[in-house]
């Protein structure tokens, strides 16, 4: 351990390391080759040990472990600063917490913390496991950060606390580079990875910074929000090939409001002087206000520009992974909101004019912007601080003196577990949580009981609250003033969490008082058996974690039940869809309800209504080698229910006798094409398309559609997520058809949207449910039922209201009139079994826990439960 660092929070997870002896080696020395090599990758062990050596030679560095990714690797961090920095760190920790909250701080207090803190940088490395660069350039760069005498380096270093995460997806770092040693030298030298990139998330990890549901994701947001209180933070990133070579802040239209405008201001200034460092050292390609905007929160820097921290982003051209790639001239195309046609311009003055491009140009691309971050924030040391807490201090003022002044979540929920989840979800976002102790009302008269969950937005992450709770509406930025046409959305346009998670939140517009008390600990509570009947046990279906607890006794042999309709025990209602559970498995249900935070109760006598057999159904998720993201998050809300599940492949489905194997086969969102050929159908004609190794090739072909087909006739249930769901209705005859299948873009178009949808909960599909539900689509299937012929039948389990203007929920949608009044959730048979079509993502990205249901019901209905 460095002499005089006692960050207490941390302090027993430093890598233990004797006082600094013999120089630092170079990564050339330690890794046997030069960073950036063309075919040469060091993997996350490497990276690791490297800054390990570092670490022990130097007193500049201290490597921490933060805790372990989804596969149980290490995730660690760098702490480079000045030898007396190192010696202080929890005094600059203290004083960049200070400034971040700065309550009960006046301005002569604020700077003196000003003149004597130093600017605490967060620079995260590889989230995209194939955007290699950063991960190899973070050795070099800490390697000449500790070693130069240079008196501009050492003065950065005296300015600068730099936190540096070599990896922030090391799972997915030794993925790729496994991958791509095994095929140096063939024909498929640096190609595309045939499973995803991180265990569940793929590419989407750098979609989960709302919602938190990785433990990557969450380990970051801790340095960010509770442990060191960065100002600063750098997210770096790859692009394409055959554009730019670097894109730099500041960002494309639009942006959010919320963000207060210093935000804006510095990210332009960093972003500046990286170009003008770049094109100092005759680095072309450098590009600004192109492409990525900052009106998502789901992403990295985007998450933190809402808490009042300056989110960076940059991008660099690749190359294939570590294999130098040649790009024609002919080649380079612009068509992207910032450069229509490449070509000079004023955000874009020295176009890169092709040729050879490298992994080590990625790495010096990197080390020059890196490099003027530092120094930037070093040159404006007190600006950095001050706009910290200006922007803190004025987003507690305004919480205070403007509407919304609080959000109040009242304790009677739907699903009590997802509303408990959803406050500790804020709370791990740094926001601050009030509990009242008593009955209040607000201005309008609106009364909330005790227990109700108050987030007061006077607080300094007011932007990130607003920004959460609200419905979005996206702004329509016009191309020109003459043009109708708009900037369409560069990615999601709806994040309304109560929505998306199934919570009633009340918004509150005009002072109140109340009696509150904090919230410390989780909000979640351990769950309880209530009454003192002896006929067995009822677990409403009316939340996410009670097919958890029944996959639980299931997986003990427990007898479990399900009614078929609505019935009453005294004073307890339970809706169509309860499970029941006998007597005698008291032992096995009380540990299980307690720790998954569900509540049963006793029955008096048996219900007097149908039941039917519950059964764990055996689950097969198809598993394409074109990657599909929705098939992992599908699996990670899987495994975190309890439902046991096998993934197959194309080999797989097209086995015969799908049915011995399977009770129910999950398709997971993807377009037909991919799942059959296993490449995608141009209506332009053929496109290229990047091969795969023979092993690798292909879809399921005409026999695996031919067996699926006799799977369902043969009694086995085919759950289709969104795109998948054009597989089943041209390929089953089913009497479904997609109304949007054949409309363009422009004029259908749901790029990650909230749409209203009414459900019917009487059937098997929808137990559970709440009639009025909001769903997540992205351009997803609309369903136009037919009255069936021999054979096959169909049910309508949710659908849009009939009119267009009532569609939209939050966010943005184009072709609500083709949605209006149709099916968004259709239950179809054929022969014995079923086919479930969502048109919504229901499980989408671990985020949607409102529509989960709709999910969990068709899987067990598989197993036996309650046939439609």
């Amino acid at each position: 351990m460095k002499p005089g660092f006692a960050l207490a929070l941390l302090v027993s997870l430093a890598v233990a390391a004797p006082a600094a002896s013999a120089a630092p080696p170079t990564p050339e020395s330690f890794l046997g080759f030069r960073v950036g090599a063309d075919r040469k990758l060091a993997d996350y062990e490497q990276i690791v040990r490297y800054f390990e050596a570092l670490d022990q030679a130097s007193d500049r560095l201290t490597l921490m472990k933060l805790g372990k990714t989804t596969l149980d690797k290490d995730l660690v961090m760098a702490v480079i600063t000045s030898e007396a920095n190192m010696r202080q760190l929890d005094h600059y920790r203290d004083i960049a917490k200070r400034l971040a909250d700065p309550r009960g701080l006046d301005s002569t207090a604020a700077e003196k913390l000003i003149a004597d803190g130093k600017v605490i940088v967060l620079v995260t490395c590889g989230i995209h496991a194939s955007e290699i660069g950063s991960t190899q350039e973070a050795m070099e760069w800490a390697h000449t950060l500790i070693t130069s005498e240079d008196p501009r380096v050492k003065r950065w270093l005296d300015d600068v606390i730099l936190l540096l995460m070599p990896s922030i997806n090391p799972d997915g770092t030794d993925m790729i580079v496994d991958y791509y040693r095994k095929y140096v030298g063939t024909p498929w030298e640096g190609g595309r990875l045939p499973w995803l990139y991180h265990h569940y998330a793929g590419h989407d990890n750098n979609r989960d910074w709302y919602m938190l549901t990785l433990p990557e994701t969450r380990l970051v947001n801790r340095v960010l929000h509770h442990d060191w209180f960065p100002q600063v933070f750098l997210d770096e990133h790859q692009m394409g090939n055959n554009g730019p070579r670097i894109f730099v802040p500041p960002y494309a239209d639009p942006g959010t409001p919320l963000v207060h405008p210093l935000q804006w201001r510095l990210n332009d200034l960093i972003g500046t002087a990286m170009a003008l460092r770049l094109e100092q050292q005759r680095k072309s390609g450098v590009i600004y206000a192109y492409s990525f905007d900052a009106y998502w929160p789901g992403g990295t820097k985007n998450t933190a520009c809402l808490k009042n921290v300056i989110g960076l982003l940059t991008e660099v051209a690749s190359a294939r992974i570590a294999s130098p790639v040649y790009v024609d001239a002919n080649e380079l195309t612009g068509g992207r909101k910032g450069l229509p046609d490449y070509r000079m311009q004023m955000n874009f003055p020295n176009p890169w004019p092709g040729g050879w491009w490298r992994l080590r140009d990625i790495v010096d691309y990197e080390l020059t912007a890196g490099n003027s971050l530092l120094e930037t924030c070093s040159s404006y040391r007190a600006e950095f601080l001050r706009a910290n807490y200006v922007m803190a201090r004025d987003a507690v003022a305004r919480g205070g003196s403007e509407a919304p002044f609080a959000y109040c979540i009242p304790p009677a929920q739907h699903d009590p577990v997802a509303a408990a989840e959803m406050v500790d979800l804020l709370r791990e976002h740094g926001l601050e949580a009030k509990r009242a102790n008593a009955e209040f009302r607000t201005a309008d008269g609106r009364a909330f009981p005790a227990g109700t969950t108050v987030f007061l937005a006077a607080q300094p992450f007011r932007p990130f609250l607003v920004e959460m709770m609200e419905r979005q509406r996206y702004p329509e930025v016009r191309v020109g003033t003459e043009s109708k046409e708009i900037y369409r959305p560069y990615d999601v346009t709806a994040w309304t969490l109560p929505l998306l998670m199934g919570v009633e939140s009340a918004r509150v517009d005009k002072p109140f008082t109340a009696d509150l008390a904090p919230v410390a600990v989780s909000s979640l509570k351990p769950g309880a058996i209530a009454g003192s009947g002896a006929a067995g046990f009822a677990i409403a279906a009316d939340r996410n974690a009670a097919y958890a607890a029944v996959n639980r006794l299931l997986a003990k042999g427990v007898a479990v039940e399900r009614a078929t309709a609505a019935f009453a025990d005294g004073a307890n209602r339970f809706a169509p869809g309860a499970f029941i559970v006998p007597a005698n498995a008291a032992a096995a249900l009380e540990p299980i309800v307690r720790d998954l935070h569900v509540d049963a109760v006793r029955l008096a006598a048996a219900p007097a209504v149908a039941r039917a057999p519950a059964r764990a159904p055996r689950i097969g998720i198809y598993q394409s080698y074109s990657p599909s993201m929705d098939e992992g998050w599908t699996r990670m809300v899987l495994d975190r229910h309890d439902f046991k599940h096998t993934e197959i492949n194309n080999a797989a489905v097209q086995a015969k006798d799908l049915k011995s194997k399977f009770d129910v086969i999950v398709i997971p969102d993807q377009d037909k094409n991919l799942i059959v050929d296993g490449k995608p159908r141009s209506e332009e004609g053929p496109a290229y398309f990047e091969p795969l190794p023979p092993e690798y090739s292909g879809g399921i072909g005409k026999d695996g559609v031919a067996n699926l087909k006799a799977f369902v006739q043969a009694g086995g249930t085919l759950v289709c997520l969104s795109d998948a769901c054009g597989l089943a209705i041209d390929e089953f005859n089913l009497p479904v058809r997609n109304v949007v299948a054949r409309m363009r873009a422009t004029d259908y178009s749901l790029p990650g949207t909230m749409v209203n949808l009414r459900v019917d909960p009487a059937t098997p599909v929808g137990f559970g449910m709440p009639e009025d539900v909001v769903a997540y689509y992205t351009s997803g299937p609309v369903f136009a039922t037919t009255v069936p012929g021999a054979g096959v039948d169909r049910t309508v389990v949710a659908r849009f209201p009939e009119y267009a203007d009532q569609v939209v929920a939050s966010g943005w949608a184009a072709g609500t009139d083709r949605m209006a009044g149709h099916a968004a959730v259709v239950d179809a048979t054929l022969g014995k079994g079923h086919v479930v079509l969502f048109g919504p993502r229901v499980q989408n990205r671990g985020q949607t826990l409102g529509t989960y249901k709709l999910l969990f019901n068709a899987l067990l209905n598989a197993g036996g439960s309650t046939a439609p």
